[in-house]
């Protein structure tokens, strides 16, 4: 089976490469054979990576470029609906190939509030054999747009082991947060949240990995100073695996409270399950793809978007009680256990089989 996949990259540092890369990864080991088409090159470039995608204009001028990359592939695997899924239907045309689409996030929805990308969207869609979401929330938001699609759900998985371990004791203890310091990770409603329920928790600080948005950032330090939390929330910057997995192993809690931006959204959020690996509680918000990262009363709680009293009252409700952590830590480990990457691989194995009616 030859399959040639188009992606933005194979960078395990983000949430969008890692799915693919893991996926890769997994394929190959199942002796897939792969041809790696993406739009940029990382600073960690998979072997025989072609970096020759494009968006905008480029998604469609590229398009007989592609086409020679794909006249010998079984199957043209898009993870994205724009650009590449519509470079991959402009490239594929009359070649009679069979295509899958793996809905990520906010590109996958968002074009389709456009005319023009709503057109060229559309026809991807309706054209794809399969288009697999990585959330119900995505599913959806597209349904909402495009009823009676051939659409289901494989979440991303987790490397439980590259996460797990025996916890290290930190020098202070702290809350976690993992993502880009924007305004879409919620950090605005997360930092306020803290405040209130600092003077509660006197010895607990806020501790937030993530690439700083400079002009967010200054609005991070005006809501600081505001609580009178300057020296209780610490920037920590991108970090490697190593670093986050330390992290994660000495820290109380995970939260990441994302919220919606007009069609920009948390397509699932494979930070939760990366914490469920260590143990840690979650707190995540409702109305996006984080509600399938997270069991709800089980291994964390779910709280309404740009909510700030609600999120305070869940921080302090797990800090401040020591048997709803440890069943909220005996829940993640189990979690991250059921959702591996191993598990995701296979289904999309089970999908390459059903539509290339392998086992009929």
């Amino acid at each position: 089976m030859k399959i040639t996949f188009l992606t933005y990259n194979l960078d395990p540092r983000n949430g969008w490469g890692r799915l693919a890369r893991e996926t890769t990864d997994g394929l190959k080991a199942r002796g897939l054979d792969l041809e790696l088409l993406s739009e940029i090159n990382s600073d960690h470039p998979y072997p025989n990576e072609k970096n020759i995608l494009g968006r905008g204009l480029k998604a469609i001028s590229c398009a007989p470029k592609i086409r020679r990359f794909i006249k010998d592939a079984d199957l043209i695997h898009s993870w994205e609906g724009n650009p590449y899924s519509i470079t991959a239907f402009l490239s594929a045309l009359g070649l009679g190939k069979k295509k899958i689409i793996t809905t990520t996030g906010a590109y996958s929805v968002q074009p389709l509030y456009r005319p023009f990308t709503k057109l060229l969207l559309t026809l991807a869609y309706k054209n794809a054999d399969r288009i697999v979401c990585i959330s119900q929330y995505i599913k959806d938001e597209i349904d909402k747009v495009i009823p009676g699609l051939s659409t289901i759900v494989i979440t991303p998985g987790v490397d439980y082991q590259k996460f797990s371990g025996d916890r290290f004791e930190p020098k202070e203890r702290f809350i976690l947060g993992v993502g880009n310091v924007r305004r879409r990770k919620g950090y605005h409603i997360s930092i306020p949240a803290f405040g209130m329920i600092a003077s509660q928790v006197p010895d607990v600080k806020y501790y937030i990995a993530g690439k700083l948005d400079v002009s967010f950032y200054t609005r991070a330090q005006e809501l600081i100073e505001q609580y009178n939390i300057k020296d209780r929330v610490v920037f920590l910057g991108s970090l490697d695996d190593s670093a986050l997995k330390k992290l994660y192993l000495s820290a109380e809690l995970f939260i990441l409270t994302s919220i919606n931006h007009g069609h920009h959204f948390e397509g699932f959020g494979l930070v939760f399950l990366e914490a469920a690996a260590a143990g840690l509680p979650v707190i995540g918000t409702k109305g996006n793809g984080i509600a399938d990262a997270i069991v709800e009363n089980k291994n964390g709680i779910l709280v309404e978007q740009n909510d700030i009293a609600s999120t305070a009252a869940a921080i302090l409700k797990i800090l401040t009680d020591t048997n709803l952590r440890r069943k909220f830590s005996k829940e993640s480990v189990q979690w991250a256990k059921d959702n591996s990457w191993d598990n995701m691989v296979n289904n999309y194995l089970s999908v390459y089989d059903q539509v290339l009616n392998v086992n009929p």
